[in-house]
């Protein structure tokens, strides 16, 4: 069968092949099976022939080949692609051997001559990728297909047939990365392509194994945002030349350390606005909130700036949202020649106008308007025009989410200042004229007609965005009192939400309540935080009070922070004044540990950290510790629009909303993130019949009609039917927790069938958990399982899935059965109720009086029991630990387990790896080292400097017995990489 497969895989792969070569590639048949060695002389073949006025007749030496290898293999794929798309031309500077020659400029790749004389266009198959015997993974491997770019490696294909998952195609790349085969030429590599005849995915590549995130791994879509499930089709897309190249050149970007490339949608926007500014035409783009509209606009941006006749300038509608797109793009264009102008002032915004090195400017509207009134206040007062020699230039005005009612006057301003300009808006909520105010103009008219179109229901579809789960809470109860009815919700006054009698007070208590009662369920037990957006300032005031009088008392530890421009509701009065510089000073000694860090004198800087601290997307705000971080962030109207904020999963409302700003609010929340992150989290605590409504109304017309229940979690009820019968399918598989742990001895087959369907149970226990009617401990008997039960179930799902791992055969299968063939490393581990730190303070418990057999035998029970949720090795420790205590004898009144326990493993642990380092003669700082780096990040590195100090004597004087020396350092390696995986595991954090 294995046999069969192949063939049928190869002969895939001749036709896929075949293909290529009718789209603008060159098969090379004689590159087939190729070396390491036939690729570089092949690379070398190339280069003197690009390069042959520079080498003046002297062709490359073996020693500059050598230098030109190690500048290729150095590289990461994001300065690879820096290399490759900073400049027209990606230049090597290499000193020539013979001294008299100087040096020379290679030239290896040009970015903008796509399909022109200089590059040559060649795919491959085959190509032989070999094990190295000092490596710890010395395994021959063959890359399928790939495709190269006047011989450098820059994309790669792993194939599959139709009948396999194309998840064994991607970690299959994923596996030869760990396995560190893409090195030498293959450290060029930057996009993969994983293919079956009817789907393809494609990524960028990464700088290890472990960076790798299938959420990234994106399916090709054609202009209308459907897959493509033909393989001839995806090539004349995506592989074609000009394409390919295009993909290299144009569609790709580093990000810092991780090199992107952009999704589908984001590849038919950027060609739709560079025909329609070919055409000399305007329009928008519509693509939905959440889904790098911000990445979209700045290739577009960049690749009109490459020509220096043209000036644009990318538009924000406000202050907060140019600091955030100048800073985006300022990182965006960190590894390229690209040059972004940030503006602070319109003074500054001119002088960049004037200036004649290009660049892409980012300002706000009203910044260039200002402009412009002054270069026309020049030209009626015959002075100088400070615009006059931009206005020779073709501009080009990229906005983003301009739907103030000021900025259509605005626009009409700087229209008419420049002959030659183009216009591009990119919304997530276009104005029409069903939702348009009598000062509003639709984005149409504003812009021009809509060039490319991916909205909510495309970008849930595609997994760009998560799905939402709204809650409709009313608390709010009014009696009629001439008959002693509850008042319906249409007839209750505005003033009994917003005002200060008795019933708006109960009321703004009972949704602080409620908040406080399900903020573990909706935060994922602290792992996100949440926006709160009342309907006013005075609104805002109120809820903060109530949060801090609440915390004070006792009754909630959140860390709740207040934000608002004190001009948001026109003039602010002193209570708003005064209730703002409270906050402030709150905030102040909470995160700066002083009354004074903020105050109104510096509003905006309190402002900007409020939002930084709430994003948690900059380097200083990303990993801060619990107690600095925001929970809950309660706004008027701030942060409801163009804000990013991957770890934010909830919205409270206590406000109205509608259309595109009801739109705009929710989709703060379904930003991609985690496997812990599933959907964004909504909860309306104002009219909510009059918001179920309007939310289903919104989303019928901006995601399409029948949306509403593709895009939002079903009904509670619906959940738990759901629920249940995930119960039920795993039970009548396998009735109990034992069972379950007895399929060891089973085929793989019925173990793998478990883990399937204990995976589905998490998932839908995941979805359900966070509604707050889910009640497990009343409603046990009803859904078929206990917490306690679905602790043992879990327990089993990771000693099966571990010992599946345990038992793969080496070499048998390139995939991971367990991770990758059958995707289970979604599953999120659920904390339990019976954890380390509970059996620890019931062995203290014991320890402290060990004559107490109600203690000892409660204190067994609880290890058992942790045992049996999928934590065997840490019970062990701890059983073990505690009968070393017991032995010692002499325990302390105020004896803790939990800190003897840890001192207990840290010796352990050492003993262990001054044992093993001894055994082959290591440096044991080293070592320690490399452990403290495995523990932090799961990546083994300096591992180069380790191998060094290892001793054959040492190791062969103790049994072991080698080959030579290569054979030796790979062997070692593996050891030392098993020893800290396997031996090391139960003094490791996290590790089973």
């Amino acid at each position: 069968m294995v046999l069969y497969r192949a063939k049928r895989e190869l002969a895939f792969e001749k036709e896929f092949v075949e293909t290529l070569t009718q789209n603008g590639w060159t098969y090379n048949k004689a590159l087939d099976n190729a070396t390491p060695k036939d690729l570089e002389n092949h690379f070398r073949e190339i280069l003197n022939q690009n390069n042959h006025s520079v080498l003046n007749g002297v062709k490359i030496t073996d020693t500059e080949m050598s230098e030109i290898m190690r500048n290729i293999g150095g590289k990461t794929p994001t300065e690879m692609n820096e290399f490759l798309t900073g400049n027209y031309e990606s230049i090597l500077n290499i000193a020539r051997d013979n001294p008299e020659l100087g040096t020379m400029d290679l030239k290896l790749f040009w970015r903008d001559a796509i399909a022109g004389g200089q590059m040559r266009y060649e795919v491959i198959r085959q190509a032989i990728r070999p094990g190295k015997e000092d490596s710890p993974d010395n395994v021959n491997r063959r890359f399928d297909v790939t495709l190269l770019f006047n011989g450098l490696p820059l994309i790669q294909i792993e194939e599959k047939k139709v009948d396999v998952s194309i998840k064994e195609a991607s970690n299959q790349i994923v596996k030869y990365k760990s396995e560190n085969k893409y090195d030498g030429l293959f450290s060029a590599v930057q996009i993969f392509v994983a293919l079956k005849e009817d789907t393809a995915r494609y990524f960028a590549n990464e700088k290890s194994a472990d960076l790798f995130n299938n959420k990234f791994f994106f399916e090709w879509l054609d202009k209308k945002n459907q897959p493509v499930h033909n393989w001839k089709q995806f090539i004349e897309d995506f592989l074609k030349i000009p394409m390919a190249h295009n993909l290299i050149s144009n569609y790709t970007v580093a990000d810092g350390d991780a090199l992107k490339v952009l999704r589908p949608y984001q590849i038919h926007a950027v060609n739709a606005v560079r025909e329609a500014f070919s055409k000399h035409e305007d329009g928008y783009v519509w693509h939905a909130t959440g889904s790098g509209k911000t990445l979209t606009a700045y290739k577009i941006a960049t690749l009109l700036q490459r020509n220096p006749n043209n000036q644009v300038i990318f538009l924000s509608d406000r202050k907060e949202l140019d600091n955030q797109s100048g800073k985006n793009f300022s990182k965006f264009s960190t590894n390229s020649d690209d040059t972004i102008f940030e503006t602070n002032n319109t003074g500054e915004l001119i002088k960049r106008l004037r200036s004649s090195k290009p660049g892409v400017i980012t300002t706000t509207i009203n910044k260039m308007k200002i402009a412009v009134e002054r270069n026309e206040e020049a030209i009626n007062t015959g002075h100088r025009e400070p615009l006059a020699s931009v206005m020779k230039k073709r501009m080009v005005f990229i906005v983003d989410e301009a739907h103030r009612s000021q900025f259509g006057e605005m626009q009409k301003v700087i229209r008419q200042a420049f002959p030659k300009q183009n216009w591009y808006g990119f919304t997530g909520t276009p104005i029409f004229d069903f939702n348009k105010t009598p000062q509003d103009q639709t984005t149409e008219s504003q812009f021009g007609p809509e060039l490319h179109r991916y909205n909510i229901g495309n970008a849930l579809s595609d997994g760009a965005i998560l799905p939402f789960n709204s809650e409709y809470v009313s608390l709010m109860q009014v009696t009629d009192e001439r008959n002693g009815d509850e008042v319906e919700e249409e007839q209750i006054p505005d003033e009994a939400y917003n005002g200060d009698k008795e019933v708006a007070q109960n009321y703004r208590l009972k949704v602080v309540k409620w908040i406080i009662k399900n903020w573990r369920r909706k935060s994922e037990k602290g792992k996100f935080n949440a926006i709160f957006a009342t309907v006013d300032i005075n609104q805002a005031l109120k809820y903060y009070r109530l949060f801090k009088k609440m915390e004070q008392k006792g009754k909630h530890n959140l860390k709740v922070a207040l934000t608002y421009s004190i001009n948001e509701n026109g003039d602010a009065n002193q209570e708003q004044r005064s209730g703002l510089a409270e906050a402030m000073r709150d905030y102040s000694i909470r995160y700066a540990g002083s009354e004074t860090a903020f105050s109104l004198d510096n509003v905006n800087v309190y402002i900007d950290d409020v939002a930084k601290r709430t994003a948690r997307t900059e380097a200083q705000y990303k990993n801060l510790p619990p107690d600095k971080e925001i929970d809950l962030t309660i706004v008027v109207a701030r942060l409801l629009t163009g804000f990013d904020a991957p770890r934010l999963n909830t919205l409270y409302l206590d406000k109205l909303m509608q259309y595109q700003g009801l739109i705009q609010a929710f989709a703060r929340t379904n930003r991609v993130y985690d496997k812990n992150k599933t959907q964004g989290n909504i909860v309306m605590f104002r009219r909510p019949k009059l918001m179920r409504a309007r939310t289903e109304d919104a989303f019928e017309k901006y995601a399409g009609e029948g949306s509403f229940k593709k895009v939002f979690r079903p009904e509670f009820h619906e959940m738990e039917d759901t629920f249940k019968e995930a119960v039920k399918e795993l039970k009548e598989f396998t009735p109990t927790p034992e069972v379950a742990n007895n399929l060891t001895k089973s085929t793989e087959k019925e173990q793998v069938d478990f883990l399937k369907k204990f995976r589905n149970l998490s998932k839908e226990l995941q979805y359900i958990s966070s509604y707050s009617d889910f009640d497990w401990v009343e409603h046990a008997d009803e859904y078929g399982i206990t917490k306690e039960e679905f602790g043992y179930f879990q327990g089993a799902f990771q000693n099966i899935r571990d010992y599946l791992k345990e038992h793969k055969p080496d070499d048998k299968d390139d995939s991971d059965p367990i991770s990758l063939k059958y995707d289970l490393d979604d599953v999120v581990i659920t904390e339990l109720f019976i954890d380390k730190e509970y059996v620890l303070g019931l062995a203290t418990k014991y320890l402290l009086d060990t004559e107490n057999l109600f203690a000892a035998d409660e204190f067994n029970q609880a290890a058992d029991k942790f045992a049996k949720s999928g934590n065997q090795r840490e019970a062990d420790s701890i059983r073990e630990f505690v009968t070393e205590e017991r032995k010692r004898g002499d325990i302390p009144a105020n004896y803790d387990a939990r800190a003897s326990y840890a001192l207990h493993q840290s010796r352990k642990k050492q003993q262990k790896i001054t044992k093993f380092v001894n055994e082959y003669g290591l440096d044991e700082e080293l070592f320690n080292r490399l452990v403290t780096e495995y523990e932090a990040t799961g990546e083994f590195g300096h591992e180069q400097a380790l191998k060094q100090t290892a001793d054959i004597k040492v190791a062969e004087s103790n049994g072991h017995e080698y080959r030579n020396i290569l054979s030796f350092k790979g062997s070692v390696q593996r050891a030392w990489r098993k020893f800290i995986k396997d031996d090391l595991a139960p003094y490791i954090a996290g590790e089973k």
